[in-house]
Order: structure tokens, then C-alpha cells, then sequence
């Protein structure tokens, strides 16, 4: 088979076609600073340093697409509505209390307007910028899904304890909201030019809320706005933190074109529970990334891709933390290289 640029080899994968090698997209966003020893909070507000982060640990390693963010979804869209932050060097932004306590609090908040509101319109220069740097290489972003938005707006405690008795007699109005935040968000990530939009839902884990919750609450919101996104022509796939055996049949549901799935789940069993029908992205632990020597990772990586076959794209489980060494990502680029070259 000829050599194929990375998005050829990508857009393949999620095909479930043949490919020349197995792809690599590790979820990389701030560690890009950590190799440059850089901190994460010198760059939250220049797109320009973010770009040149994100290229640099690219084109060192030489994956085969680039997740265009600096911070998680979720923080983005409350801070910019107005959460206040913690901001560190070491690790992503975190919001300081929750964004909402009422569902007074709620009519008051302003309708999310991505081209003005906080940081948002950096984010979405970053990804202009990064289509202008690079032509035959995806890229990707990361939007919050509803109903983990939804958690973050009022805060996870009181979140989980609406989830079972809604004393606030807020959450369809919440959820009414999260939703046209979400598709904006993802609207103007669009016409910026994005590749892939991943919607991130850590929240409907099975680690955080049951099976039966995930199918009543999330997927609903989650069909409807794959259904939408879908409409541009886009490619969208779905992220889920920790443990998703128990639902990864409702994440297939959801129309979307490739599963992240984390490092709890077994992906080889999760590929035949599937049957084989969508594209699988993962799942080495991050916490590996930061802890194993690269031979130690590039072995891992070898089975997986061994394993795997087609419809597979070699990714971190979740997010690659920022104090990962960078030999551990270019292993995981090395293993496909050289899998693909015993094919």
C-alpha cells in the first residue's frame, strides 16, 4: 500500500478501511507547553504560543492530527459566562464555584455568544491559525457535551443530587440551555475550520452516574446533537472518562464516528462487543505516559496496534498530562511506523 498523508490515513480509520499504518492522535493539548518549558498559564491567553506549542510538539513527534485547545471544554464555556478560575502553571484552569445555584441564576445568564464572550474567540483563532500552518493533517477540538455542562453550571454535587429528586425544578430548562451552548460552541469551531469535533461527557461516566441515568439524560442530547453537527459535513466522535463497558453500545448510538475510550476498558473487548461497526481511538493510560520508560510504552502500543486491526486510531486514554515526557509520545508514533512496516 502507498505511503498516505495523515489525513488520508485518518479520514481511512474512521472509514474502517485499510490503512498503510495505524494512525496516532494522542488527546495532547497543554503537555505541548510542558516541552518547552513552558507554562500552561503563559499561554492562556495567546493563541500564538499556543500554536506554536502545539506545531512544535507535532512536528518533533510526528502524529497524525492536532487537538486544538489549551484548557477543557467545560472551563472554557462556564468561565466565559462568567465562573471565576484558578489558574496554575503546572495544569489545566479549574473553576473556583459553580456558575449557577438557581434556576433564577439560570434565566439571567447571557445567551453564549462564542465570537466575543471570555476566551472562546482565542480558541477558535487557534484553530484558524493552526488550518493556515497545515494542510494534509486533521484537526481537531473538543467540545463539552450538555449534560457534563450541565454538571459544571451547577456545580456536581448539587448536579448529581437534581439527577435523582429536582427539587430546583431546573434541569430541562439546564439541559435547554447547556444544548444551544454546546451547538454554538461547535457551530463556530466549525466555520473555523475543524476537522473532527469531539464532544467530551466525563459526566455521564459509568464511574459517575448509572447506566440507566446515562440513557435518560445524556444520550438523548448527545443523539440530537451528533445528529445536528453531522449536518456540516464534519466528522464527530465521543469522549467519555473512566469506566464506559456497561454503555458503550448507547455511545455507539449516538451516531457518532469514533469512541475515545479510556484506559479502564478493555479495548480489544470493547471492539468485538461492538462488532467491529465504529472507530475506536485509545486508550493508553496517561498515568503510563507519565510513569513508563518508552520502551515500556512503545510495547504496549505494539499490541494494541497488533490487536486492533482496522478501524482504529492509537491515542492516550484521556488527556496526556503535562509533566509527560515527550520520548513516551514519539514511542507511540515509532510502533506504528514500524508495525505499519511489517505489514
Amino acid at each position: 500500500m502507498k505511503d498516505m498523508t495523515s489525513m488520508e490515513r485518518v479520514i481511512s480509520a474512521l472509514n474502517l478501511q485499510e490503512v498503510d499504518r495505524t494512525p496516532v492522535i494522542p488527546q495532547l493539548t497543554y503537555a505541548a507547553a510542558y516541552f518547552i518549558q513552558m507554562g500552561i498559564d503563559e499561554a492562556l491567553e495567546d493563541s500564538e504560543k499556543q500554536k506554536m506549542a502545539l506545531l512544535n510538539a507535532q512536528r518533533i513527534a510526528g502524529y497524525d492530527g492536532i487537538y486544538a485547545g489549551w484548557e477543557g471544554s467545560f472551563v472554557l464555556v462556564t468561565s466565559s459566562l462568567g465562573a471565576p478560575l484558578k489558574i496554575y502553571k503546572d495544569k489545566p484552569p479549574s473553576t473556583e464555584k459553580a456558575l449557577i445555584t438557581s434556576k433564577e441564576d439560570l434565566e439571567k445568564l447571557p445567551k453564549l455568544d462564542p465570537s466575543s464572550q471570555g476566551r472562546i474567540p482565542l480558541n477558535l483563532q487557534l484553530i484558524k491559525n493552526l488550518k493556515l500552518e497545515v494542510k494534509d493533517l486533521p484537526i481537531l477540538s473538543y467540545i463539552p457535551s450538555p449534560f457534563t455542562l450541565g454538571s459544571l453550571f451547577l456545580g456536581l454535587t448539587d448536579f448529581m443530587i437534581a439527577l435523582m429528586k429536582d427539587r430546583l425544578n431546573i434541569l430541562e430548562d439546564l439541559f435547554r440551555y447547556t444544548y444551544e451552548a454546546t451547538l454554538l460552541f461547535a457551530k463556530a469551531k466549525i466555520q473555523q475550520g475543524v476537522d473532527m469535533i469531539t464532544i467530551a461527557d466525563p459526566s455521564g461516566s459509568s464511574d459517575m452516574v448509572s447506566p440507566k441515568l446515562f440513557e435518560q439524560r445524556s444520550l438523548p442530547l448527545l443523539k440530537e446533537l451528533i445528529t445536528e453537527l453531522k449536518k456540516d459535513d464534519i466528522k464527530v466522535g465521543l469522549h467519555i472518562c473512566g469506566q464506559t463497558k456497561p454503555i458503550l453500545s448507547k455511545m455507539a448510538e449516538t451516531g457518532a464516528d469514533y469512541l475515545e475510550i479510556d484506559a479502564k476498558v478493555n479495548l480489544v473487548e470493547a471492539k468485538k462487543l461492538l462488532g467491529g461497526k465504529i472507530c475506536l481511538v485509545g486508550n493508553i493510560s496517561s498515568t503510563d505516559l507519565v510513569m513508563k520508560s518508552p520502551p515500556e510504552i512503545k510495547e504496549k502500543c505494539n499490541d494494541l496496534i497488533r490487536r486492533m486491526g482496522t478501524g482504529f486510531i492509537l491515542s492516550s486514554g484521556c488527556e496526556v498530562a503535562y509533566s509527560t515526557s515527550l520520548e513516551n509520545i514519539k514511542a507511540m508514533v515509532k510502533s506504528s511506523k514500524e508495525m505499519g512496516n511489517q505489514s
